[in-house]
């Protein structure tokens, strides 16, 4: 029996099973930055190529997904793209409060991030107005396994898409700190999704400390992460002890104003 990717046990219940498979086929196509063949969306999904290649002419058809006529590789269409910066221009308003408590609380810089792609990717931030702060620009993409906000986004995914990710974009060092060991990543991921946040001591840039947690869509799988992020002198272990229940509350509280959304 063919697997999803939402989980091996396969179509929830009261699901429909088409567009159950449908729509894995969309989500991870929306983490890919390469446009990708009938046999690696298989191999990903844990569909048969029959399956996905029936899947794949219809959401074309429907302008959900391209074929590239030259290569026979797909990737997002037109209409997912469009549907994707609607999602993040009414995100970004709704978010905006849960961050900027999370600023004040904290007093350092509230960020939300989105997985896209083979990278995190920061979609809306709050920032203090102290004098040294960390300023991560919005539409930025930074490496997965570099960031809280990237452990977070990846602790949450199926273990078919981890590797997958992990596959394609590596495990680049940015600082001394990186983790570039698969095995250790592994066990640093279980570790997020059993305590519920991630840190990241200086492995995206020297000096810099982050606190991630997730944030949950209405169907319950990870949306985004929010995070605080700032100079290792301030995010002392002390503090990042103090920050961890107030980040995962607020976090929370904006997983509750998505089933809202």
């Amino acid at each position: 029996m063919e697997s999803e990717v939402g989980g091996a046990s396969g179509v929830r219940e009261g699901g429909v099973q088409s567009v159950e498979r449908a729509l894995d086929i969309l989500e991870f196509l929306s983490r890919s930055e390469d446009e990708l063949g009938v046999s690696e969306i298989g191999a990903a999904t844990g569909l048969a190529a029959g399956t996905v290649h029936r899947l794949l002419g219809t959401l074309t058809y429907r302008g959900y997904i391209h074929k590239n006529a030259r290569t026979r590789r797909y990737g997002l269409g037109l209409k997912s793209l469009t549907m994707a910066i609607a999602t993040r221009e009414r995100v970004g308003p709704l978010a905006r409060p849960f961050l900027e408590r999370l600023m004040r609380e904290s007093g350092e810089t509230a960020n939300l991030a989105i997985l896209e792609g083979n990278s995190t990717m920061y979609i809306e931030q709050a920032a203090p107005s102290r004098m040294l702060r960390i300023f991560t620009e919005p539409g930025n993409r930074v490496p997965l396994h570099t960031t809280g906000t990237g452990k977070v986004l990846l602790a949450y995914q199926p273990p078919r898409l981890v590797e997958f990710v992990l596959g394609q974009a590596g495990l680049s060092r940015q600082t001394a700190s990186t983790i570039t060991d698969p095995r250790q990543l592994r066990a640093e991921l279980a570790r997020v999704r059993r305590e519920g946040y991630a840190l990241d001591y200086g492995e995206q840039e020297d000096g810099v400390r982050c606190i991630a947690a997730p944030v949950f869509g209405p169907d319950g799988e990870i949306f985004a992460s929010m995070s605080i992020s700032g100079p290792a002198s301030r995010l002392d272990t002390r503090r990042i002890e103090e920050m961890v229940p107030r980040l995962k509350s607020i976090a929370a509280g904006l997983t509750e104003a998505f089933e809202l959304f």
